[in-house]
């Protein structure tokens, strides 16, 4: 909960619900027993679309966040894996922190695209980890991992 402000987050029951779609996972993530963080995407034939990676706010800097990308990585070597980020503008009250999650991102293999993500919470930057964002993909992840509930656009 204190990984993601409320306003950047689906609610519990819209998370349960859209878990219950086939291609929609949503992981405890341990490690010898210890909670690390969650993990909960979606996938289709060419994306993966990690909608929520949170780690344990004590076990954060201990290279968790890292470790569970590449477990992606590996598990899908032939899909781009997107994710989005708030907007690294220099007038948001959280600058630092949002450059900060960038480079994380970049230092994991994410690059930046021209695209956005714009629903009724506002814009997020897209990053993925293929060549090119494949645009038709994304959009189609959305729908499906929603039931064609939430909306969204793509942006330039």
């Amino acid at each position: 909960m204190k990984a993601f402000p409320a306003w950047e987050r689906f609610s519990m029951f819209s998370l349960l619900a859209m878990s219950l779609h086939r291609n929609v996972k949503f992981y405890a993530i341990y490690n010898d027993g210890q909670f690390c963080g969650i993990t909960y995407y979606a996938e289709n034939d060419n994306t993966v679309y990690l909608t929520y990676l949170a780690i344990n706010e004590k076990l954060r800097g201990q290279g968790y966040g890292s470790k569970i990308l590449m477990m992606l990585e590996d598990r899908f070597p032939d899909k781009q894996i997107v994710i989005d980020i708030e907007p690294v503008t220099k007038k948001a009250k959280n600058y630092k922190q949002r450059v900060s999650r960038l480079k994380f991102y970049e230092r994991n293999g994410f690059h930046r695209t021209d695209r956005k993500l714009v629903d009724h919470d506002g814009e997020f930057e897209a990053l993925t980890t293929g060549k090119k964002l494949d645009i038709d993909s994304f959009t189609r992840m959305l729908k499906q991992m929603s039931f064609g509930f939430y909306q969204a656009k793509v942006e330039k």
